[in-house]
């Protein structure tokens, strides 16, 4: 009997397409820009479960914490147009970058583009996240490596209205151009919130 599992769909591929948009303090974005350079996402999401015992169930009502993601996004170049949007930094009178002692976190949400195996590809997208500046690290240069730009994320839910007209969060999400064919091409210059109406075509 021969296995019918799709298996071009089981696997992903590739990071490209790095895109972010600034997160105003009214809940909606900025405008989204895309980056090249991306290397790298490693992001573990982790959300604690407790257990409240009732009638002899130890596990009689259960409670989930929002989900929360912590890891690295590393690149190979990081434009200080980037710079400037992850961080509080500025440019003084004489062109000089400076990084502020006193530096304020800016929130904003990110995400990157994957290929899957069956030639689709989808978008993750991140609402809520605050990077911490990179460590000030090189190598000297050999011909075969460059000193890439690991910085440090923290992912939080973010709020919004679900279609039922009633307050719900998000933690990240998944478009895929096969699955969301409809969707597809109409989001790619928006950050995508769920349940949203989306731009027309």
């Amino acid at each position: 009997m021969s296995n019918s599992t799709n298996t071009s769909q089981l696997y992903e591929v590739g990071n490209r397409r790095f895109f972010a948009a600034s997160l105003n303090p009214n809940g909606t974005f900025g405008t989204k820009e895309y980056h090249e350079g991306l290397m790298e996402v490693n992001i573990e999401f982790t959300s604690e479960v407790t257990d409240l015992s009732a009638d002899d169930d130890p596990s009689f009502v259960r409670l989930s914490s929002p989900l929360m993601g912590e890891g690295t996004v590393k690149f190979a170049v990081l434009p200080f147009a980037v710079y400037a949007k992850f961080f509080d930094v500025s440019v003084d009178a004489n062109g000089a970058v400076v990084i502020k002692s006193t530096a304020k976190t800016k929130e904003l949400a990110f995400g990157f583009y994957s290929s899957v195996g069956d030639g689709s590809e989808s978008m993750f997208t991140m609402y809520r996240a605050v990077f911490a500046l990179p460590a000030l690290a090189t190598i000297s240069f050999d011909g075969t490596a460059i000193r890439d730009l690991t910085l440090n994320v923290k992912v939080y839910p973010y709020r919004y209205t679900a279609a039922n007209n009633q307050p719900d969060t998000v933690t990240y999400t998944i478009l895929n151009s096969a699955m969301n064919t409809a969707i597809w091409q109409r989001v790619q210059d928006i950050i995508y919130v769920p349940d949203m109406t989306v731009p027309p075509a």
